[in-house]
């Protein structure tokens, strides 16, 4: 690509007419694609919503929900979604269950709705924070104010976005609670971060890792918090069945609900590295311990990536070596702010980064007809490729500029207890 043509990609992008056409074509896809479902299949709309709804009366009468016995009272008719009803988040789902069981079903849609909603705004905004946060490779408002349109288009316009809002899905609330905690902690903020970080808990394919970086770092009273937090939100779950008694019941689950059909190997619900080795014809252990080796790895070489990075990496690295479903995609939106961060002087690099986001929340249903399983799994292939192409980008920032690789050594150091700034330096 000549230079002529990057200069009218930027010169385009600058346009307010062609801004505001991206949010409104994003918001026009969320609202009529995500939220009205135009184009959907009928019964599919808040299918997820359905066992959050059953899952919160069931605790609400002080039964299990991970091991239910009858049915709890007062439970309107929800199809088969009693029949089929199997619960497998952690404890910590407990309180958001009762939220979006305290009153009648359609309650429960526009509770998780708006929650959703809610979620993709908090997301937007930290990226645009992020994208703009003072440092190598800024952009700054005075030069630029395009990130703060394209990127919240671009995590709001995006088909795993929506079809997460549709279906009532956890993943966009656990991704903008892990990127809220993110943010808190390296601004110092203990109380928040620990908070929000116990509310991502309870999606542990997600947080796992994000966790484990928070107990390399030693934040001790971001855990601790954490910690209570936690206990707090399981308390629905602890009165209606105590504390052992619970963690023994959802470790049932997980092993009951393993062995659903959309969880084999190979099918095209599932999105990790395993299952597109599957497909390929390779069988492997569960790789969840190569996951935790590559984290330690980038907790080894901390000091080479920028710590903005980190966040995003960890929870692809949770994906691809544990366990994750498509509709998970849509927690790779925090890796949107970091390219745009990257590549936003660099438009021919900006144009692959954005074909292969369009590829890999493409939605995988949608290419059963050709009969290829490894087709199905590509986007596992495109999303490690992507995370291998921001560590290079990361590293090269932290290289070329001291600053850089100064802030992820501060990421780096043992903080005193709760002292900010000692693990992620304090922002503005």
């Amino acid at each position: 690509m000549s230079a002529a043509p990057e200069r009218w990609m930027v010169a385009l992008a600058a346009r307010r007419d062609v801004r505001l056409g991206a949010v409104a074509a994003a918001l026009g896809l969320l609202v009529g694609l995500g939220v009205l479902g135009l184009g959907h299949a009928p019964g599919t709309a808040d299918i997820d919503t359905r066992y959050f709804f059953i899952a919160g009366r069931y605790w609400g009468a002080g039964m299990s929900a991970y091991v239910p016995v009858g049915v709890p009272p007062q439970l309107p008719p929800l199809g088969d979604a009693i029949e089929l009803f199997d619960f497998a988040y952690a404890p910590t789902s407990a309180a958001l269950c009762m939220l979006v069981a305290l009153g009648s079903f359609p309650l429960a849609c526009r509770i998780m709705a708006t929650l959703n909603l809610l979620a993709i705004a908090v997301i937007a905004r930290i990226g645009v924070g992020v994208v703009e946060e003072p440092g190598p490779y800024a952009v700054a408002p005075s030069v630029s104010t395009a990130q703060r349109w394209f990127v919240p288009a671009l995590v709001a316009g995006n088909l795993s976005t929506i079809f997460v809002v549709w279906t009532g899905q956890s993943t966009l609330i656990v991704t903008a609670a892990l990127a809220a905690a993110w943010h808190w902690a390296r601004r110092g903020r203990t109380v928040p971060a620990g908070v929000t970080l116990a509310l991502a808990s309870m999606k542990p394919t997600l947080s796992v890792f994000v966790v484990l970086w928070f107990l390399l770092a030693r934040r001790w009273r971001v855990l601790l918090v954490t910690a209570a937090s936690a206990l707090v939100l399981a308390w629905p779950a602890i009165r209606a069945e105590g504390p052992l008694q619970v963690l023994l019941d959802w470790r049932i689950a997980i092993g009951r609900y393993g062995t659903h059909w959309y969880n084999a190997l190979g099918t095209r619900m599932l999105f990790n590295l395993r299952s597109l080795l599957n497909a390929a014809g390779i069988e492997t252990p569960d790789l969840l311990i190569v996951g935790l080796l590559v984290t330690l790895v980038l907790w080894w070489y901390r000091r080479r990536i920028t710590e903005r990075d980190v966040l995003p990496l960890l929870i692809g690295i949770a994906m691809l070596f544990g366990f994750a479903h498509g509709y998970d995609v849509a927690a790779l939106a925090v890796l949107i702010p970091s390219f745009w961060r990257h590549l936003h002087d660099r438009p021919r690099a900006g144009l692959v980064a954005l074909a292969l986001l369009f590829a890999i929340t493409f939605p995988n249903s949608l290419l059963e007809g050709f009969g290829s399983d490894l087709l199905l799994h590509a986007r596992v292939a495109l999303t490690a490729g992507a995370l291998a192409w921001l560590v290079v980008l990361s590293a090269a920032e932290t290289a070329a500029d001291p600053a850089a690789a100064g802030v992820a050594t501060a990421a780096g150091e043992v903080p005193r207890l709760g002292a900010p700034g000692r693990w992620m330096t304090p922002c503005p």
